[in-house]
C-alpha cells in the first residue's frame, strides 16, 4: 500500500501536493491543501497544470518501474508516481496545446438582457449592448468583456481561476458574485459576495474588492479607486430599473442611453445640471418623459439621431425640483 511522508513534513510545491493527494486522502491533508491554495493566487494555476499533465501522462507512467523511492525531502512515494510527475512536467506544454478548449461568444442589443450558463456551471447575466466571449479550459476559465456590463455568479473551483479580461484591466475571482461594467474610458467592478482582484491591464498592481465595495479604474490610472457602494442601487439594472439618487440629469441621460436606440442628451448645460432622484425603468421612454414633465416641466424631442431634453417653448423656465418616486 502506498505510504506517504511523515505528517510533520508538508508539501511545498504544486507537484508535491499533487503527488501527495494521489494517495489516500484524509481531512488533515485536505485542510492543509486548502490553506496552501489560499496562500497565493498562483498556487491554483500551478496545481491545475499538474492535473492536466497527469491526465495526459497517466498511461505512459503506468509502464514505469514501481520501486519505493526516497525523495530528497524525506518523503516516500512510488517510483511510478515520481515518474508520472516528471513526465507530467515535460508534457505540460503539449497537454495544454492539445487539450480541447471551448470558446463561446454572446452579444446583446440596445435594451436587451440575456442570461447564459457557461460550461463550468457559472451563470452570467448580460446587460444591454454587451459583447462577451468565454474560453473555458481544463486549467483556467477566462471571459473577455469587450464592452458593456455583465454580472457573474462563479461556480467554485479553486484549481481553475476565473478571470474577466477587459480593455483596461482584469477582474479575477475563484468563487463569488460580482458585476463588471466596461465604459469607453473606465472599468467598474462591484462585488456582491466574496472577493475580486482588480488589476490594470498594463501593470502588475491590483486592489482587492470585498463584498459591498466597488473598484473604478479609469484610463491612465495605475490602480483602481475603492469605495463602498449601495448594492441594491448598483445592481438594480438586473431588475430593469435605474435607481438615481441626486444625480445630475446629464449623467442620468447618459446611463439611460445604454438602453435606447437613440442617445439621450440635454439641450443646454443648465438642463444637464439639474439634479434628479428617481427610480426609472430602463428603456421606457414614456415613463422618462412623464418624470421629466412632472418634475421639471421639460419636454423630450427627437432631433435627427438623438432624443433631446428641452425647455418647453412656452411658459416659465422650470425650477429645480426632485421628483418623488
Amino acid at each position: 500500500m502506498m505510504r506517504w511522508i511523515a505528517r510533520r513534513l508538508v508539501p511545498n510545491t504544486a507537484a508535491e501536493w499533487f503527488a501527495a493527494r494521489l494517495g489516500a486522502r484524509d481531512d488533515h491533508l485536505e485542510r492543509q491543501f486548502r490553506h496552501w491554495l489560499a496562500a497565493d493566487s498562483r498556487h491554483a494555476e500551478d496545481y491545475a497544470l499538474c492535473e492536466i499533465a497527469w491526465e495526459v501522462s497517466r498511461e505512459p507512467a503506468a509502464l514505469l518501474p514501481m520501486p519505493m523511492v526516497r525523495t530528497a525531502r524525506r518523503r516516500w512515494v512510488r517510483g511510478g508516481t515520481l515518474g508520472a510527475i516528471a513526465l507530467a512536467a515535460a508534457l505540460t506544454g503539449i497537454a495544454i496545446w492539445f487539450w480541447p478548449v471551448r470558446t463561446d461568444t454572446w452579444t446583446t442589443a440596445a435594451g436587451e438582457q440575456r442570461t447564459v450558463i457557461l460550461n463550468d456551471g457559472s451563470r452570467v447575466i448580460l446587460n444591454t449592448r454587451t459583447q462577451l466571449t468565454a474560453r473555458i479550459s481544463w486549467h483556467a476559465r477566462q471571459v473577455r468583456l469587450a464592452q458593456g456590463e455583465a454580472f457573474f455568479e462563479v461556480s467554485k473551483d479553486p484549481a481553475r481561476p476565473f478571470t474577466v479580461v477587459t480593455p483596461l484591466g482584469s477582474a479575477r475571482a475563484i468563487g463569488t458574485r460580482f458585476d463588471v461594467y466596461v465604459a469607453p474610458a473606465s472599468l467598474t467592478v462591484t462585488t456582491e459576495d466574496g472577493r475580486v482582484l482588480v488589476r490594470n491591464a498594463e501593470r502588475g498592481s491590483g486592489v482587492t474588492v470585498d463584498a459591498g465595495h466597488r473598484a473604478e479604474l479609469r484610463a491612465g490610472q495605475v490602480q483602481a479607486d475603492l469605495s463602498s457602494v449601495d448594492l441594491n442601487g448598483a445592481l438594480s439594472w438586473m431588475a430593469r430599473r435605474l435607481d438615481v439618487n441626486d444625480e445630475p440629469l446629464e449623467v442620468v441621460l447618459r446611463d439611460l442611453s445604454r438602453y435606447t436606440d437613440l442617445p439621450l442628451r440635454a439641450d443646454t448645460p443648465a438642463i444637464g445640471e439639474l439634479h434628479v432622484s428617481a427610480v426609472l425603468r430602463t428603456g421606457d421612454m414614456a415613463a422618462l418623459k412623464a418624470v421629466l414633465r412632472g418634475a421639471f416641466g421639460l419636454d423630450v424631442e427627437e432631433r435627427g439621431n438623438a432624443w433631446v431634453v428641452v425647455y418647453p417653448k412656452s411658459g416659465p423656465d422650470p425650477k429645480r425640483r426632485t421628483p418623488e418616486h
